[in-house]
């Protein structure tokens, strides 16, 4: 299993997980409800290898590595679509594929249908979309 190398976005509030080459088409891996980004290390180098991209999973605020949020900060679905615009713009992307799992699978769902110019595609492992 591979850790994958640590990343620090938006100013540091966010962290992240990256395999493969910087220079490589960026899928961002976007994990589950109780869960970060590590749920990705065995996955990522798999892919990374087979399609020649680059992977960066990101611990959305609250979890693994990522800040909480202050104060009275919100962990609602919808809140974490700022994380991952925000991810993608420390990565200097202006759109790229999402892989999702199960929370993560919501907030993807919710991007694609927001932003759509900034979601180049959907992989989802698991889950149902954002419950309404």
């Amino acid at each position: 299993m591979s850790s994958g190398e640590a990343l620090r976005l938006a100013d540091g509030r966010l962290a992240a997980l990256s395999w493969g080459e910087a220079r490589a088409p960026t899928w961002l891996a976007l994990h589950g409800w109780l869960d970060n980004a590590a749920s990705f290390s065995r996955l990522a180098p798999r892919l990374v290898s087979r399609l020649g991209i680059r992977v960066v999973a990101l611990d959305f605020a609250g979890h693994g590595h990522s800040h909480y949020l202050a104060g009275d900060g919100d962990y609602a679905l919808w809140d974490y679509c700022h994380d991952v615009l925000d991810a993608l713009d420390a990565l200097g992307l202006e759109r790229a594929p999402l892989m999702a799992h199960s929370l993560g699978a919501g907030v993807a769902c919710l991007l694609a249908a927001g932003p759509p110019e900034r979601v180049e595609g959907l992989a989802p492992i698991d889950g149902l979309g954002a419950v309404t």
